[in-house]
């Protein structure tokens, strides 16, 4: 799933992002500088034999 990145300042879509941990873009349209990070890593879940170190 894509998540859209816009300008904090005038809400130009700037991009649609996959995975990623942190993205500078500047802004074609009003040239701001956008720094952009993920929220927080969603858990994987894992199988009970991995849980237990099998």
């Amino acid at each position: 799933m894509f998540k859209e990145c816009r300008c904090g300042k005038c809400n130009k879509l700037l991009a649609r992002v996959g995975e990623f941990s942190r993205i500078q873009i500047k802004c074609p349209r009003c040239g701001t500088l956008n720094h952009m990070k993920t929220e927080s890593l969603a858990e994987v879940p894992t199988s009970p034999n991995e849980s237990l170190g099998e």
